[in-house]
């Protein structure tokens, strides 16, 4: 069965899917022109604050995927929670899945939705509406991968057996299957490299990777990465000095595939929002495999 992507962003959960994909749904002109770019078609440029019944309706599609906006979770934020105007397209979406009932929902979110009461509001309205929950934490450290991003998940069916799981305790990290090395660019951009005066500035507090090391493992790179000097992702000390790592490279790191590319009119800056705001493709998979949902894909 086909998927909706809502708050599809770049598409890492058609990625995942593997399956037809009935539509996406984004408000993000530029995610929107690297989403048809890559995937042969253009996302719809609704609101969903306002989306009405009949337009998700007409998409007709029983399989929903949707990543909501973080920023009113997350610890580098104010933590408004359900008053961040930001989470009204949520709200919208849970009244017209009561209305809908698509036979299965998923979602993503930071680890900050655990505790938020709109992760409660979410729990009610779901039950009501007559899904089965599964929830869980998944790092991509956990599935062998050299960059950690822990996120929430929730996957709902309509019906099952009304056993509603939870699993907020954190997989233990793999060894890397890969090195860091294997996600990098060939001949990177000297444009990466900071300053030294940059380094020397900010270089106690940032996290700062060893190339030669075949262990290491970057932080969770954020929207912010490129802007904030540090709590928005690792950097890389090579022969070459310390840089940034490209937003090609986070890309890959994520588990975007080899022939996914930006738009060539998407600046630089909007690249890093683009990718730090994306989801582990692999992590994606990997809950909807366990959960039971990639075999009606």
């Amino acid at each position: 069965m086909p998927l909706l992507e809502l708050f599809s962003g770049l598409g890492a959960a058609g990625i995942a899917w593997g399956g037809p994909v009935a539509a996406a749904v984004d408000q993000s002109p530029h995610a929107n022109a690297v989403y048809a770019a890559n995937h042969g078609f253009a996302p719809k440029a609704w609101n969903l604050a306002g989306v009405r019944s009949s337009q998700l309706a007409g998409l007709a599609a029983q399989r929903w995927w949707m990543s909501p906006p973080c920023q009113p979770f997350t610890v580098r934020g104010a933590r408004r929670d359900l008053d961040d105007p930001r989470v009204r397209p949520l709200l919208r979406v849970l009244e017209l899945i009561a209305e809908l009932r698509p036979a299965v929902l998923a979602m993503e979110n930071v680890p900050g939705f655990v505790a938020s009461a709109t992760r409660g509001h979410v729990r009610e309205s779901l039950m009501a509406s007559g899904y089965t929950l599964s929830e869980r934490l998944l790092c991509p450290t956990a599935l062998g991968i050299p960059m950690r991003r822990h996120r929430y998940y929730l996957v709902a069916r309509q019906g099952g057996n009304g056993l509603h799981t939870t699993d907020f305790d954190p997989a233990p990290a793999c060894t890397p299957s890969r090195p860091l090395t294997s996600y990098l660019d060939a001949a990177p951009d000297p444009a990466l490299y900071l300053p030294e005066a940059t380094v020397r500035a900010y270089g106690y507090s940032a996290n700062i990777l060893d190339g030669a090391d075949p262990l290491a493992v970057g932080t969770c790179f954020t929207s912010a990465y490129g802007r904030s000097p540090v709590r928005a992702g690792s950097y890389l000390r090579d022969l070459g000095g310390v840089r940034t790592f490209s937003p090609e490279e986070i890309l890959r790191l994520l588990g975007f595939p080899a022939s996914f590319a930006f738009s060539p009119e998407v600046p630089l800056r909007a690249r890093y929002d683009l990718a730090g705001n994306s989801l582990s493709v692999d992590a994606v998979r990997t809950v909807l495999r366990e959960a039971g949902v990639l075999d009606a894909a």
